[in-house]
């Protein structure tokens, strides 16, 4: 698994991309890291791309749900947080699954960056 961190300036938006596998300890290293440049730039809004991940178990298996965010130093009071899922990956139950992990109305799922990014912007 490789990971890539950047803060987007134009849209003070801290941007995740993972690609590969993903493991617990290696999402606990880039959460970590995506919170501290976060705090860098005074950033509340994250957005992690895990288009190009391998989910061999589907989204059960994805380690960002809001417990695991929790564990990873992640709090529901100050933080808006998209995941993107690629709308190719064959999981025939994508809302409900992503519906039923939900806990916090600032954390949300989507299966396309642009709608993302959109969510993560509006109301600014």
């Amino acid at each position: 698994m490789s990971y890539a961190i950047n803060y987007l300036k134009d849209k003070s938006i801290v941007q995740v991309g993972i690609q590969g596998r993903v493991n617990f300890s290696l999402a606990k290293q880039y959460s970590i890291e995506a919170i501290k440049l976060a705090h860098e730039h005074n950033c509340k809004k994250f957005l992690i791309d895990h288009t190009k991940t391998t989910l061999e178990e589907g989204i059960y298996k994805i380690h960002t749900d809001g417990d695991a965010l929790e564990q990873f130093g992640f709090k529901s009071s100050d933080k808006k947080i998209a995941i993107v899922i690629s709308g190719d990956k064959k999981d025939t139950h994508f809302s409900e699954i992503t519906d039923s992990n939900v806990k916090w109305s600032n954390f949300k799922y989507f299966n396309a960056i642009e709608k993302a990014v959109s969510w993560l912007i509006r109301d600014e």
